[in-house]
């Protein structure tokens, strides 16, 4: 899944952001702590992904708010990333 960075603004309890996937258009809302390992870990997989050749594997999950983000690996230098929700 592709995922591009749309919209991000404070909010009273947190920080709303919203990304456009393949599959549409997946605001999230969470916490400052929670959208900001969001990010971290979003650059420490693509860093991983750049350097992947053949492995296809889970890596870590991120919760923010009511969603959790999974991310991951693909061969052929590529990311995954999985928005669930309850």
């Amino acid at each position: 899944m592709s995922l591009e960075l749309l919209d991000a603004r404070q909010t009273e309890d947190g920080i709303a952001v919203t990304f456009v996937t393949e599959r549409g258009i997946e605001p999230l809302h969470g916490t400052c702590d929670e959208v900001a390992r969001l990010a971290q870990v979003m650059q420490q997989v693509g860093v991983l992904a750049s350097l992947n050749e053949a492995d296809r594997v889970w890596l870590q999950d991120v919760t923010v708010g009511d969603a959790i983000v999974k991310f991951g690996l693909n061969p052929g230098r590529q990311a995954r990333i999985q928005i669930l929700r309850p």
